[in-house]
Order: C-alpha cells, then sequence, then structure tokens
C-alpha cells in the first residue's frame, strides 16, 4: 500500500528529506593482489581494532544537509540535539521552508520520546508512515555505497585524513545533481517493489528498466509494466 500510494499520486518526492546513518572505518581498502594459480595467497595484515567513525546526513531534491561525524554511541539526546536541533532543523528552515517530509528509518531513538516532542514542537514533518524494512525505498543508501567506494580509492592514515575525505566527498561529489540522480531511481524501484511484493529488488530496477530515470515519472516505468515484452523479461528474471 506504501508504494501503491507512490503510484497513485505519481510521486516526484520534490519535498522529501531522506536521512540515515553510516558508520565507516579506516583500514577499509579493498586490495586486489594477483598471483599465479597455485600460488598460496599472501595474508594482508589488517588492525585488530579499526578507528571507526559515524555519519549522518540527508539528501533532497535541493541538495544535502550537513554531513554530521561523530564516534561513541548515538544515544537518544544527542541525537536530538546535535542531529535534530542544530543540523535537520537548520537545513528545513533555510533549504525547504515551504513544505518538506522528512524520512528517517524506526531506530528506536527515532522514535523515543524525546526525539517525537521535539519534531512536534518544531513542526518537523516525520513521515511516520515510513515501512520498518525499506532500505531500497531511500535514496541515500546509494549515497553510502558511493561514499565507501570512493573511500575504498584513498589511501587514509590518520582521524584526521577519514574526517578530511568524508567532507570533500560530501561537499564536492555529491552535488545537487548527483542527488537527484539518486532520487529519480525511486521511479524505477516502486514499481520493482510492487513486483516482487515488497521483497527486497537489488539489482531488479536496472535490469527491468535498463534506461535512465532523468525526465521521467513513477508512472511512465509503471505503465512500462503493460507490455508483454517487458512481462516476458520480468518472468525470466524472477526466480520460480
Amino acid at each position: 500500500t506504501f508504494c501503491q500510494q507512490f503510484i497513485t499520486d505519481n510521486d516526484n518526492f520534490a519535498d522529501i528529506i531522506c536521512t540515515d546513518e553510516c558508520t565507516v572505518q579506516l583500514h577499509d581498502n579493498k586490495v586486489v593482489i594477483y598471483r599465479l594459480r597455485d600460488q598460496v595467497a599472501q595474508p594482508i595484515p589488517q588492525p585488530k581494532h579499526p578507528f571507526k567513525l559515524h555519519v549522518w546526513g540527508g539528501t533532497s531534491r535541493r541538495g544535502t544537509t550537513r554531513l554530521l561525524i561523530f564516534d561513541g554511541i548515538l544515544r537518544s539526546d544527542f541525537f536530538v540535539d546535535k542531529i535534530l536541533r542544530q543540523t535537520l532543523l537548520p537545513f528545513i528552515q533555510d533549504v525547504y521552508p515551504d513544505k518538506h517530509r522528512f524520512q528517517q528509518d524506526n531506530d528506536p531513538k527515532h522514535r523515543s520520546i524525546l526525539s517525537k516532542n521535539f519534531m512536534k514542537s518544531n513542526n518537523i514533518n516525520w513521515w511516520e508512515c515510513w515501512p520498518s524494512e525499506s532500505p531500497d525505498l531511500n535514496p541515500i543508501e546509494m549515497v553510502w555505497n558511493m561514499l565507501k567506494r570512493r573511500l575504498a580509492k584513498k589511501d587514509l592514515k590518520t582521524k584526521e585524513d577519514l574526517e578530511t575525505a568524508l567532507e570533500d566527498f560530501w561537499t564536492t561529489d555529491l552535488t545537487v545533481e548527483c542527488c537527484n540522480r539518486f532520487i529519480d531511481h525511486l521511479y524505477k524501484v516502486v514499481p520493482t517493489v510492487m513486483i516482487v511484493q515488497g521483497r527486497a529488488t537489488a539489482d531488479l530496477p536496472r535490469k527491468i528498466f535498463p534506461e535512465r530515470s532523468l525526465g521521467k515519472s513513477i508512472n511512465y516505468f509503471n505503465s512500462k509494466l503493460k507490455e508483454p515484452l517487458l512481462r516476458q523479461k520480468i518472468a525470466n528474471l524472477l526466480p520460480n
């Protein structure tokens, strides 16, 4: 019913602020080592306790929130003060003064009484109807994937290196055009979620709809599902 409402409304996600937390760490580079067929693979030394940082951020059609970098445990009071009050609220006031829908998952800290009271008293329109398990429907998951791939290509040795790389990615690589490209991908994901009856879509949206989403809509891709050739293609892609 959630995705069906998207289709009914032909939603273009113009006012949605998609947010999430992510954990990144030093020495998480993917190393490729070539060896002879019968040669024993050389072990790659890894730190026993790699340094980790947590980040919170949001994307929208009008750009990104400020990236908040922190370590330690994310508690409800920290979430309300540092994330909602100091990071999200200024973004809403500056970038979405007209109207907005605030998306976040159903983490207990997001749903705490403290968080709910703050959002209510500050007119943050939390989109509480979001499904509990729905990473495919959150474009910021593609942002985190892109972020980790970019970090894996860098030689990061210190906490400062990691923080600088995170900020560079957020302010330089994650442009408004990039945010919109990720959000446009939902046009393909939503009809695909209906096809798989709510299960994870993985790479199915791109396989079913290889054309670009730019300039399209949910109804455009949903209407293509009626084409006989595409229906046969879907039948071949889906497990029996």
